[in-house]
């Protein structure tokens, strides 16, 4: 082979190895007050870079671990995730190997099995896959190792909030190269592509139709790859759970500014009216006027605490909460006359004028006649 076809190969496999970015998905492209540094704190190799100016990645530096995948809120990063399901006795199970094992099925390969985020495993979990099954060598002594950025731990969440909601845990098995290998090779749960006849399905082909549609590759459809973790799960609104993220509002210091609402890209933060669902304040009455916080719906991905002027919201991992509404007031500015409104537990003891006419001197004169 000639140094001209080497080359070629090597720039091909580099370029197959980087992540695909969503430009439109990222969490700074939807806010420029942004202040996400995800995909740069949890890369090994320090190769993404996020000045004042932009957010780029050294392609030269990656070296394709995937770990950016997981940490990015909005799903604006992803690698190809491969899709392996195999019958272990009557479990459907997951087959993925880390490329560090020493196992050689490329078709199971994950650069890092940290790569599988939150979003990734609910996923899975939502195909009605829920058992894993990983070829691993000892992640703690990997260079790539970042306990912030570990599967067991998120493991360890979801099932902490699939118990909450007493459904079924998450499984995770590792086995010795060789049992992993042995699984590997037994036969698919069901050859990719089959289809099944109209007479087939009336004879009890349901159960065959429901393991194909496992198949069809969750993890790499690009419809699913920006959606909110949570809305993978279904859980009462009613019911108390430790979501993987959940905005969490003071309400004795938020003054209804409502720019998290407007900036939220995902619904989690929204202005509700009980009676007639509608956004526009100025329709509402005071009575029916509520924020509604749905933690179903957040990503983490902190926009509404980098655009909150009073500081009055913050994003918390793993907190227990449930869908709920902050109960608001509408008043009129006795200075310009606008309506605005804010929380009731609102402390502010000036509630005479809106948030831009507090900032005024209402004892000066517009005009003066001086001598």
């Amino acid at each position: 082979m000639s140094k001209d076809s080497q080359h070629l190969i090597e720039d091909i496999i580099q370029q197959l190895r980087l992540p695909d970015i969503n430009a439109d998905a990222c969490v700074h492209s939807v806010c420029n007050l942004s202040n996400c540094r995800s995909c740069v704190d949890a890369c090994p190799q320090e190769a993404w870079i996020l000045d004042d100016e932009a957010l780029g990645l050294n392609v030269d530096t990656c070296d394709g671990c995937g770990l950016c995948v997981p940490a990015c809120p909005s799903g604006a990063l992803h690698i190809h995730f491969p899709w392996v399901i195999r019958q272990l006795g009557a479990k459907i199970v997951a087959l993925f190997a880390c490329d560090k094992s020493g196992i050689n099925e490329h078709s199971a390969i994950l650069p890092c099995i940290h790569a599988l985020g939150i979003r990734q495993l609910l996923q899975l979990y939502n195909s009605g896959i829920e058992h894993l099954l990983l070829a691993t060598e000892q992640c703690k002594q990997c260079s790539r190792y970042a306990s912030n950025n570990d599967l067991y731990y998120r493991i360890e969440k979801l099932n902490h909030l699939l118990s909450e909601n007493n459904q079924s845990p998450i499984i995770l098995m590792q086995r010795s190269n060789n049992v992993w290998t042995k699984v590997f090779n037994s036969d698919e749960t069901i050859s990719r592509g089959t289809q099944i006849s109209r007479r087939d399905f009336l004879h009890g082909g349901g159960q065959q139709l429901h393991k194909q549609m496992l198949i069809i590759d969750p993890l790499n459809q690009a419809e699913l790859q920006t959606i909110p973790p949570g809305q993978f799960l279904t859980i009462s609104k009613e019911n108390k759970s430790h979501w993987p993220w959940s905005p969490v509002l003071d309400e004795f210091i938020c003054n209804g500014c409502d720019a998290c609402i407007n900036l939220c890209p995902t619904g989690a933060l929204k202005l509700f009216n009980s009676e007639k669902n509608l956004s526009n304040m100025y329709e509402l009455s005071s009575a029916q006027l509520k924020y509604e916080i749905n933690p179903q719906d957040c990503t983490g991905c902190g926009i509404c605490a980098a655009v909150c002027e009073s500081e009055a919201i913050m994003i918390d991992n793993w907190f227990l909460s449930s869908y709920h509404f902050v109960p608001l007031t509408e008043s009129t500015c006795n200075s310009c006359g606008i309506k605005f409104h804010f929380p009731k537990q609102y402390s502010q003891s000036d509630r005479f004028y809106c948030r831009i006419c507090q900032h005024q001197d209402h004892n000066s004169n517009l005009y003066q006649v001086l001598d």
